[in-house]
Formats: structure tokens, sequence, C-alpha cells
């Protein structure tokens, strides 16, 4: 019979493309969940699932670092930066920002700017590739946040401040 046990560990030197990874994930996912359930026209769902946007890469940050649990205040202002639907990425630096030990409101809403340009510029591409058929949408969709969750998530590692 072996043993069995649990053992949870800080990572203080995550590489910031391993949480862009993380973090694009899990903000995909939930950009996933909210297309599909907007597809099928279930208003309260899928607007519960666009909260969950928000957050993806504060999720993502805490599962790279290690820290998944340690500190709940920045998930909840993840969460509650995308109730107004479309200003959610003004928002979110500014409650995760407030609400996190770590992180600067200013480095956040950096970016925030720097993954809505690169998530607008991979939703283009894609438009631009497809054309006139509107079933990129929501594929388009879902490229846009899972961008700017990735670059939210990374950059979120690189400007970290550290521990006391």
């Amino acid at each position: 019979m072996l043993p069995l046990t649990a053992i949870t560990a800080t990572q203080t030197d995550r590489n910031p493309w391993m949480t862009s990874i993380y973090a694009g994930v899990v903000t995909a996912i939930a950009a996933t969940a909210t297309a599909l359930l907007f597809q099928a026209e279930i208003p309260v769902l899928y607007i519960l699932a666009f909260l969950l946007i928000g957050v993806g890469p504060v999720l993502g940050y805490d599962l790279a670092m290690g820290q998944l649990g340690r500190d709940w205040k920045p998930l909840i202002g993840g969460l509650l930066s995308f109730i107004l639907l479309i200003l959610g990425w003004i928002l979110w630096p500014i409650l995760v920002g407030a609400m996190s030990k770590q992180q600067s409101i200013g480095k956040l809403f950096v970016a925030s700017i720097v993954g809505i340009v690169l998530g607008v510029t991979a939703l283009l591409l894609v438009g631009t590739a497809m054309g006139q058929n509107p079933s990129w949408i929501g594929f388009g969709f879902v490229l846009l946040w899972a961008v700017w969750g990735g670059a939210c998530g990374a950059l979120m590692t690189f400007w970290r401040a550290p521990e006391a």
C-alpha cells in the first residue's frame, strides 16, 4: 500500500509564456461557453459565462504560479469587472489591481490594452481570412478573449511585485 500525500508549492520564477498559455486556455473555455450558450439563446447562462471571462487571466496566473486558492480577492474582482459587458476590459484592471497585493492598476490597464489590441488584431485576421462567411464570428469572439486573457496573464507574471 502506498501512502498518498498532497503537497502545495508556490513557484516564484514562472515563465510568462506558460502563464500566457494557462490564462489563455482558461479564458478561452469561458468564452467558448459564452459563445455556445449565446447560440443556444439562454440569456442567464451566457451572461454568467461572460462574467467568467474576467476570471480567466487571474485564474490562469494563479494556476501557473501554484497559488490557486491563496487569494480570492482578485478572482472576485475579475468576476465583478465584467458586469458591464462592454466596459469589462476597462473595469478589469481597476478591480483586479485594487484587490490584488501583487499587481498595480496602471500596469494591469496597460496589459488589458495590449491584450485588446492583440485580440482585435487576431479577430480581424480571422475575419479577413474567412471573408463574408458569418460562421467565423463565434470563433473570432473566442479568439479575441483568449488572446486578451493570455496577454494579461503573461504581463501579470512579468510585472508582478515581489513578495515581502
